[in-house]
């Protein structure tokens, strides 16, 4: 939608948070939004993988 901008928000963050996004924006050639919406985007990645037959 033309002429709608984005809500500004200010997240504090722990300094280890901070540095994981300072290299995550390094690495991808982004700004800290840069990194952040590319951490968003990325699929969820499954904690446990799937049991497969053999294992059951």
């Amino acid at each position: 939608m033309p002429g709608i901008m984005p809500a500004r928000r200010t997240v504090e963050v722990d300094a280890d948070v901070y540095d994981v996004l300072e290299r995550t924006a390094a690495s991808r050639n982004t700004d800290i939004n840069g990194a952040l919406r590319y951490l968003i985007e990325v699929p969820k990645i499954p904690a446990a993988r799937p049991a497969t037959d053999d294992e059951e």
